[in-house]
């Protein structure tokens, strides 16, 4: 079986399913709304198979665009445990901060190490980073990033892969996963934007300059952007501008894609090589 990774339009938030090799299903991030709810719900049965268990819920960092409606995905596909870095949130007095807390104690939680990696078949899952002592004392630094790999028979070999930042920024990777790992472990097929196109994954306030080596590290092929109507002004003119600057570019020359006018996209991790992006899922 190949890899399936499909980046849900979920508006101004992040939601990823993965269907790993051998069948076992993830979701990295949720941000199910009243106004998406039935569309969303539907698109996840549809790929898992309406009350098909979750092994587990992989929570970036505890912001409420992040895991809003947990409780709702739970309630249609079973959860199995919920991973995420165990480093507390921004907003824990709010109704979507509770409702995530009391799922991860009924459902038990796995506290996810960086450096480390899990394997479902041929699926490779590497956690580059996780609450690091080494990084600025907030949700997004203290995070989870994620490769998601397809790897050979053999195993012994990565053929095609896809980064899931969150909201990580320059700085998590700068003094971080780009300290811990080399340039090959981080090269990726597609890489999913950082906070929705923010230009926080190019900024460090101390400098003076745009960082990108991590972008230039990374070399992905394509950049996914999961973003809608928002307030913030994602995704930044800045961010867009470096992404088609350093993104290879598919066989017809597309760098970008965008959620918002792209729809619902779904990625395969091929077995024998090489990847497949569809749109409008």
């Amino acid at each position: 079986m190949a890899t399936e990774i499909h980046f849900v339009d979920v508006g101004q938030g992040n939601m990823v399913l993965i269907k790993a090799d051998d069948g076992n299903r993830f979701v990295f991030d949720c941000n199910i709304t009243q106004n998406n709810e039935a569309r969303v719900l539907a698109y996840v049965a549809k790929v898992f198979g309406k009350g098909n268990s979750i092994k587990a819920f992989i929570c970036s960092h505890r912001d409420a665009d992040h895991m809003r409606g947990v409780k709702n995905l739970h309630a249609q596909n079973p959860i199995s445990k919920i991973w995420d870095s165990g480093y507390p949130g921004t907003t824990t007095d709010s109704t979507e901060y509770k409702e995530y807390m009391n799922l991860r104690r009924e459902v038990g939680e796995r506290v996810i190490k960086r450096k480390t990696r899990d394997d479902y078949g041929k699926t490779r899952l590497r956690f580059m980073s996780d609450a690091d002592e080494r990084l600025p004392n907030d949700a997004n630094a203290q995070g989870i990033v994620i490769k998601v790999e397809q790897r050979s028979r053999t195993g012994d070999s990565c053929l095609a892969s896809a980064m899931l930042p969150g909201d990580s920024d320059a700085e998590i990777w700068k003094d971080g996963i780009l300290k811990d790992y080399t340039t090959t472990d981080v090269q990726s097929s597609i890489l999913m934007a950082a906070h929705h196109g923010s230009n926080s994954f190019f900024d460090i306030p101390s400098d003076s300059y745009w960082y990108t080596n991590h972008l230039q590290a990374i070399n992905p092929a394509m950049v996914i952007v999961s973003v809608g109507l928002n307030t913030h002004g994602h995704p930044k003119k800045e961010a867009l501008d470096f992404y088609e600057q350093h993104a290879t570019g598919a066989d017809n020359g597309h760098k970008v894609a965008r959620t918002d006018n792209k729809g619902t996209m779904k990625l395969t991790l091929k077995t024998e090589g090489g990847w497949q992006l569809q749109y409008n899922q």
